[in-house]
């Protein structure tokens, strides 16, 4: 048997042990079941799949770049490959036209993590520039890749997740045919935003900000390349940071241009501090917002039960709890994008299952409380990352993981549903 068949039996099992003793009251305590459940899961390899996948791909890659070598002279019209250059700032050769530095690496002082010690001192979010290129051959996959006139890849433009070198740029025959753009083109193609509401609030969107940031305005370029998924969001957020519409252009792995005059924005995307420079960007941006919203509330919780993915399972359990501490409980998708900034930056109080939903928090008020549900298996980092970016408070409400075995689903520990204890809910809210 598969080991993370193996992993879910063993939570199969804890689990329903655990609901029993929720639902009888019993006097074992539901952080230690959750604590013995989690400690299940870390036994186990959770980045197995991920592993795997690599082990695959990049091999594969490397053979097939190693083949292009040799067979490449003898295939008509197949370009040269590049070589690397690590960064854009230090690049010296004819495409380079202007560098500015818009906003100065700043330092961030982390959170303290929920549950495990850690000693991390402060960090310092790298700076972010603009770069003026010409004679660019840019190809829309994933983030981005950009090849100067004098045949570099520009590596931190053109990120690739397993390492520039593994890029997949050396490991293709041929290329989509490119198209000629002559006037001034802007780039805003960002690794993860399509279909991403994290990644394009806090990596995509505040680009176009640094793009913008120059003049005020985007009316200098003839066209704006981005990637995205065209969800409304996409296009309310645009439209209140003045980008015009009939200018922008979504771009996919099937897109490949030859640009003349080129403006890039810097991308932070591997890096695990949130630039301060990027909340300001928000920040500012909420004030141009319409609000319509008659929905007004210091304390919100926001449900997931729509979700597939993440979800309290005794919600309902709950609800009264929250009720009696003044929260209004809101289905996030029922309202429109300005309706939800509008909702998180009147919140004092936000609490909520781990998901997207909580990136609106930025566009809240300096100690403003995010309390995030989540289990300990699946804790991820990126919503204490941005409370120390933010300046918002932070509280971690622990969760137990309801496992369900899926035949043959391969659900991620982290996209579990949960159960939550009544009793940890009002602790939290006797100590607000």
């Amino acid at each position: 048997m598969a080991t993370s068949a193996i992993a879910k039996q063993v939570l199969l099992r804890e689990n329903l042990f655990t609901s029993r003793c929720y639902r009888r009251g019993s006097s074992l305590d539901f952080k230690e079941l959750a604590s013995r459940a989690g400690k299940k899961f870390y036994s186990t390899p959770k980045v197995a799949a991920s592993t795997a996948l690599k082990r695959f791909v990049l091999p594969w890659r490397r053979f097939r770049r190693a083949v292009l070598v040799y067979i490449r002279p003898f295939v008509p019209g197949s370009p040269e490959l590049p070589t690397i250059a690590s960064s854009t700032i230090d690049y010296r050769g004819p495409s380079k036209i202007a560098t500015c530095e818009v906003f100065p690496a700043e330092r961030v002082e982390p959170r303290p993590h929920p549950f495990e010690r850690s000693d991390a001192a402060s960090t310092a979010a790298e700076p972010a520039h603009l770069f003026e290129l010409s004679n660019i051959d840019f190809w829309g996959r994933y983030g981005g890749s950009v090849v100067t006139a004098d045949d570099k890849l520009l590596a931190d433009l053109s990120p690739e997740v397993w390492g520039v070198e593994n890029h997949p740029i050396f490991s293709q025959l041929r290329l989509p045919k490119p198209q000629r753009l002559t006037a001034r083109t802007a780039i805003a193609v960002t690794p993860e935003a399509p279909g991403n509401y994290y990644h394009w609030m806090i990596d995509l969107l505040p680009r176009l900000a640094l793009i913008k940031s120059p003049t005020g305005s985007f009316d200098s370029f003839a066209q704006i390349l981005v990637n995205g998924s065209r969800a409304s969001y996409e296009q309310a957020s645009m439209n209140a940071l003045g980008v015009p519409g009939e200018r922008i252009r979504y771009v996919d792995a099937n897109d490949r241009f030859q640009i003349e005059k080129a403006t890039i924005p810097s991308m932070d995307h591997f890096s695990k501090t949130i630039a301060p420079w990027k909340i300001k960007c928000l920040r500012a941006l909420r004030e141009s917002i319409p609000i319509t919203s008659r929905i007004s509330s210091k304390r919100i919780y926001i449900s997931r039960r729509r979700a597939a993915v993440r979800r309290v399972l005794n919600e309902k359990d709950l609800e009264q709890i929250l009720r009696n501490a003044g929260f209004v409980l809101i289905e996030i998708e029922s309202l429109s994008w300005p309706d939800q900034v509008a909702l998180f930056s009147n919140a004092e109080v936000i609490l909520a299952p781990h998901g997207a939903a909580l990136v609106n928090a930025a566009f809240g008020e300096p100690e403003t409380l995010i309390a995030e549900i989540a289990t300990r298996v699946g804790y991820k980092e990126f919503y204490l990352r941005l409370a120390a970016s933010t300046g918002l408070r932070y509280r971690f409400v622990e969760a137990a993981p309801q496992v369900v075995l899926r035949g043959s689903s391969k659900r991620a520990v982290e996209n579990e549903d949960m159960i939550v204890d009544p009793r940890t809910v009002r602790d939290f809210v006797s100590e607000l």
